[in-house]
């Protein structure tokens, strides 16, 4: 063999060697371009799943919105058929009717504001981002449904408002930012005492994240159940756990503790895009 390839051209060997180098380089480059089809692939895969969750979440809050607007529709109608009563009872005594006016002027401001259609407007073009970053926790007002609320979280483009019971998402363009404090449910509801209509109290939203990664389990489990109270009574709609992947201890424990907790109704593992065994969903009930 060796006396056959010594008779071999040199020039012969080094194009056979190059020939088997380029075949390799022709297999590595294949490899490479089906690996980023797959990664290119994958990551559309999630865009997808994101962008219809994000859908999902606008039409459960307008549903929401809009039975909310009936649910006031119906209890102001019963708040008229109250007031007519009034009315006739105080004609048949004989007595002023002024009472009878108040109530009225305070139903008809009610129907006015329930009247208003629950419509997604976008905010004018013309509107500026507010100066400087928001924060998580900044109270800030809503300009196209004109309301304020509590920042939850920030994107690139756009924010997440905790209203009351409502959690909006809007582009950063539709927020100002409020000098002054909010206007508590209590002194609002206040108003429109004597019409017998009581509005819910917004309690102040805790975030719809809580990060308790590096905590023993004992202190993280004392933090997430003091958190879920929290969260229940502002009405979020589900809260991320944020616990790490480590030795799994950790995670184990709070799914034990979101499965015996009366204020949550499942819970589930982050997406990929979420953090995987490091994240877990909590579904909250009623809300």
């Amino acid at each position: 063999i060796n006396a056959a390839r010594a008779e071999i051209n040199p020039a012969d060997l080094r194009a056979e060697d190059l020939l088997d180098e380029i075949h390799h380089q022709r297999d590595l480059a294949r490899k490479a371009r089906e690996e980023a089809d797959n990664a290119r692939q994958n990551a559309e895969s999630i865009r997808n799943e994101l962008a219809a969750r994000l859908d999902k979440i606008e039409d459960e809050r307008f549903e929401l919105m809009e039975k909310t607007r009936h649910e006031a529709e119906a209890e102001l109608g019963g708040l008229r058929e109250e007031m007519e009563t009034l009315r006739r009872q105080l004609a048949k005594a004989r007595q002023p009717l002024e009472v009878a006016d108040e109530v009225e002027e305070v139903v008809e401001i009610l129907e006015e504001k329930v009247s208003k259609p629950v419509l997604r407007r976008e905010p004018k073009k013309s509107i500026r981002k507010p100066k400087g970053p928001l924060r998580l926790g900044e109270k800030v007002h809503l300009r196209s449904i004109d309301q304020d609320g509590v920042v939850t979280s920030i994107g690139e483009e756009e924010v997440e408002v905790q209203i009351g019971m409502l959690r909006i998402r809007a582009r950063i363009s539709d927020v100002m930012r409020k000098g002054e404090p909010e206007v508590s449910a209590e002194k609002e509801s206040s108003k429109v005492k004597k019409g017998k209509i009581t509005l819910p109290q917004a309690h102040e939203s805790p975030g719809v994240e809580l990060d308790i990664r590096g905590h023993r389990v004992d202190e993280g489990l004392d933090l997430l159940d003091r958190y879920l109270g929290k969260a229940y009574l502002a009405g979020l709609p589900y809260v991320r756990i944020i616990h790490g992947k480590g030795t799994g201890r950790l995670r184990e424990s709070v799914r034990e503790a979101l499965g015996s907790n009366p204020h949550v109704a499942r819970y589930e593992s982050g997406s990929q895009a979420e953090g995987g065994d490091g994240v877990t969903i909590g579904h909250l009930k009623g809300n």
